[in-house]
């Protein structure tokens, strides 16, 4: 009796476990998940064959109805049998998963004999699919009352989910197009959003919309892509993006929720210590779309999970201070994002099997996002509320600030004409004082230029004095000896016209005549007065170029532009100034030939000139050196502007004296030497012909001074 019914438990138990391991398909049972009768085994050097995996001993059984691989470098091998009761063979198999890089189905016979096999996965295009689906459907051909062995290799780099469900054709098709059609009434509403968001946007122009309109694109295109949208309609032929598009899309989405709450909760105000944090998590998630873009592995995974969870976090924590802080929209903030989560923990519930998988736990995710949505534009329409009452207020104590100022001015209105009344009268008086001081100001700067120029004038009266004084002391000193010998000449041609033919003493003449030739030698008589006459001749015309560059100069007051030619200028004012050239200097003239007639006022620039060598001149002056000092002066043209260059090899300025340069009275002559106004001068006639000054100098080196005038002026 004993033996009778320990057999009977061990066959009850052997039939339990068989029934734990089989699927069997009979007319009760044709739609079947099949997560718990699955044997899963990991091939982490993904190098196992169908036969060895089917016949490997290390298979473990799955706990879930919806089994969890985690995440591997190599492959799972999924093991099952089932058993067809029924008279249909048309049957599938589908996984019910999107995010897998490649599916294989190998088929064995009850005795393990290969039947065949097939391929499925990213890697394959949808339109190499036999079924245009997403998800991944293979056909199962069991004849009755038969049982076939199934090996899974699945491999991916992503987290691997494994929702397996066995059923019919017509069956896995219908629950295809309902879940078509909740997507699509999901995805509407994110379109809606959009639109209605990005309208308000271009309406009250608050950048907040923007970014939630940016927001909402990125929450949609990240459901596209977990639910194969994605790969079914854009890049079904491109695996590089399919198998990280589920990381670049969750790092996206968690950016995009930042920036978003920055912009809309404004962080950077209400908790300025927390903002900050929130570059560091944009920062992770960048780098996360990097490392996945440069290869999917553990890293990549932990990096995307990691940042998706701190994102969480750092949302919730931020808007729930924010309300705590009596701002009224991070309420509904935080209600959506919690609303959204409660999805997300329900939707993760039935992938692990804990609840039932129903049409309201698989699509919970898309209706929490859904809600999250809507409760995010409800927040963003009442801070359009909050802003609106903040106007009201603002402008009631406007309102009321207005009234209060009315009164005020009211009351100080006698009081401030008296005020005005006094204060025009010392406004009257101190007007008069100071309209004296404007007229004693302009007479003293009257005085001054006028001294400035009276400067001018006595070193060009002693220039000039000194350079005529050289040819007329030349010509005086050739005028005696040329006298001598002029009578001299006359005396012998009197001698010689004394003499006629008919004189009985004519030989006794002749002779008379030629001994006074030979006594005052007229060869050398007539050289000497030749080089008499040519220095005569060369002090009268240097006399005359000095009157000629006098004459040049003394356009000082004109005040009508004329066409001239600034070389002719350089020139008079340097024969002005060729007694002020120092000892051991030279003056090296480079003037541009053929240089252009332009449009001036050629009094001023020569007084500008005169100030600028006098300057040079007298740097050169006051600094020794063993070598001959120079001062150059360059002149060049191009189609719009003619330069002057005056370059010395003065004792230069400090940085701190050439920025005082142009500033009147300011000079670093000696006393007695300088008024401080021949810069200024120079500086203001620039002005007046809009010509450009630039002035270089280094202390112990020299100076470089540069004019830039335009060839066409109007004044």
């Amino acid at each position: 009796m004993k033996k009778k019914i320990l057999t009977f438990v061990l066959g009850f138990i052997q039939t339990f476990i068989y029934s734990q391991d089989i699927v069997v398909l009979d007319k009760y049972n044709n739609n079947v998940v099949i997560g718990k009768q699955l044997q899963i085994l990991e091939d982490n050097k993904d190098s196992l064959t169908p036969e060895a995996a089917l016949n490997s001993t290390h298979y473990k059984p799955s706990k879930n109805r919806v089994p969890n691989l985690g995440f591997t470098t190599g492959s799972f091998w999924i093991k099952f049998k089932i058993s067809n009761q029924t008279n249909d063979s048309n049957y599938v198999i589908q996984i019910n998963q999107s995010l897998l890089d490649k599916v294989d189905l190998f088929e064995f016979s009850e005795s393990g004999k290969f039947i065949g096999s097939q391929i499925s996965g990213e890697v394959i295009p949808i339109s190499e699919r036999k079924y245009k689906d997403q998800y991944f459907i293979f056909d199962l051909k069991i004849p009755l009352n038969n049982v076939h062995y199934y090996l899974l290799k699945v491999k991916s780099g992503e987290q691997i989910l494994m929702p397996v469900q066995v059923s019919t054709v017509s069956n896995i098709l219908e629950r295809d197009r309902n879940r078509d059609i909740l997507f699509g009434i999901y995805f509407g509403i994110i379109l809606v959003m959009m639109a209605y968001n990005l309208f308000i946007y271009f309406t009250v122009r608050d950048k907040s919309y923007l970014y939630y309109v940016v927001y909402i694109f990125f929450v949609g295109f990240t459901q596209a892509v977990l639910e194969g949208y994605c790969f079914k309609f854009i890049w079904s032929d491109n695996f590089w993006i399919s198998s990280r598009s589920v990381y670049f899309s969750s790092a996206l989405v968690s950016i995009a929720s930042i920036v978003f709450l920055k912009f809309f909760l404004h962080t950077k105000e209400f908790t300025s210590k927390i903002d900050k944090l929130a570059n560091y998590l944009i920062a992770l998630l960048l780098i996360c779309i990097v490392v996945s873009a440069y290869k999917v592995n553990n890293v990549s995974h932990l990096l995307t999970q990691v940042g998706i969870g701190l994102v969480s976090i750092y949302i919730f924590t931020t808007s729930f201070i924010i309300y705590r802080q009596g701002y009224r929209p991070a309420k509904f903030f935080f209600i959506a994002w919690f609303l959204l989560v409660i999805g997300i923990f329900i939707f993760v519930l039935k992938d692990a099997g804990i609840i039932e998988a129903n049409i309201y736990t698989t699509y919970t995710l898309q209706f929490g996002s859904a809600i999250e949505v809507v409760m995010l534009s409800l927040a963003l329409a009442d801070s359009i509320n909050i802003l609106k009452k903040e106007k009201e207020d603002s402008q009631a104590e406007t309102l009321f600030m207005l009234q209060q100022n009315e009164r005020l001015i009211l009351e100080q209105n006698l009081v401030l004409e008296q005020k005005v009344h006094e204060r025009t009268v010392e406004l009257e008086e101190t007007n008069e004082e100071l309209n004296a001081t404007l007229n004693n100001l302009k007479e003293t700067q009257a005085q001054l230029v006028d001294a400035e120029k009276m400067a001018s004038l006595g070193q060009l009266t002693a220039g000039i004095a000194h350079e005529i004084n050289n040819p007329i002391n030349f010509v005086g000193a050739n005028v005696m000896p040329l006298k001598m010998d002029i009578e001299e000449l006359l005396q012998l041609i009197k001698m010689y016209e004394s003499v006629e033919i008919n004189d009985v003493d004519l030989e006794q003449k002749l002779s008379t005549a030629k001994a006074f030739q030979q006594k005052i030698d007229l060869s050398y008589l007539t050289q000497e007065m030749v080089i008499l006459l040519m220095g005569i001749e060369d002090g009268a015309k240097r006399t005359a170029e000095i009157v000629q560059g006098l004459k040049n100069f003394s356009r000082l007051d004109e005040t009508d532009l004329k066409m001239a030619n600034i070389n002719e200028g350089i020139e008079s004012t340097l024969v002005l100034l060729t007694y002020n050239v120092p000892f051991q200097s030279d003056v090296v003239k480079n003037l541009a030939p053929d240089m252009p007639l332009i449009y001036c006022l050629p009094g001023k620039l020569n007084q500008v000139f005169m100030n600028l060598f006098s300057n040079a001149l007298y740097a050169l002056q006051k600094v020794e050196r063993e070598f001959r000092k120079e001062l150059r002066i360059t002149t060049s043209f191009d189609d719009e502007y003619v330069y002057v260059q005056v370059d010395d090899d003065g004792q230069g300025m400090t940085n701190e004296t050439k920025n005082k340069i142009f500033e009147p009275f300011f000079t670093t002559k000696d006393v007695g030497e300088g008024t401080g106004l021949g810069m200024s001068i120079v500086y203001k006639i620039m002005e007046t012909h809009q010509a450009k000054i630039d002035v270089e100098s280094e202390f112990g080196v020299g100076t470089k001074i540069k004019l830039t005038l335009k060839r066409k002026l109007t004044i």
